[in-house]
């Protein structure tokens, strides 16, 4: 059996990829803001519903609680890897060249600009984000301060 990708997906079914994804998209927002709607009408008071509902890790490619998103031209992402494995700090690469669909959930869930690093430390009830080669920001975010 061979692996179909979603563009060969979308060949065969003649439906431009472009526009597979802006309906996926759009569909995944709507999704976000029935769940959004959900907490509100419930009130929202209990945080770990909340978190069942949105877990805070945005992209399936990592398992480390920090991921860079990165990519290889990048000097200050390389920098910020070197301080990172420096101080023995377990983490994940991104690169968002290769998976800009990561990036762009990333950057949309951090609102950020298209700044990278961006490295994303998901922590028992939030995401904590950090633009920037900051090596003690990540330090500390991962250490819960």
């Amino acid at each position: 059996m061979r692996d179909v990708s979603a563009r060969d997906a979308c060949a065969a079914r003649g439906v431009p990829y472009s526009e597979e994804v802006t309906r996926t998209r759009s569909l995944l927002l709507g999704l976000v803001a029935l769940v959004g709607v959900g907490l509100a009408i419930t009130g929202g008071s209990s945080t770990a519903s909340a978190a069942a509902l949105a877990p805070p890790d945005v992209s399936s490619l990592t398992t480390s609680p920090v991921t860079v998103y990165s990519a290889k031209w990048c000097s200050a992402c390389r920098s910020l890897e070197r301080g990172l494995t420096e101080r023995k700090i377990a983490f994940d690469t991104v690169d968002v060249d290769a998976n800009p669909s990561a990036f762009s959930r990333a950057r949309d869930a951090a609102g950020a600009s298209n700044a990278i690093p961006l490295t994303g430390i998901v922590r028992s009830t939030n995401t904590v984000w950090v633009v920037g080669a900051d090596v003690d920001a990540v330090d500390r975010a991962q250490r819960g301060e």
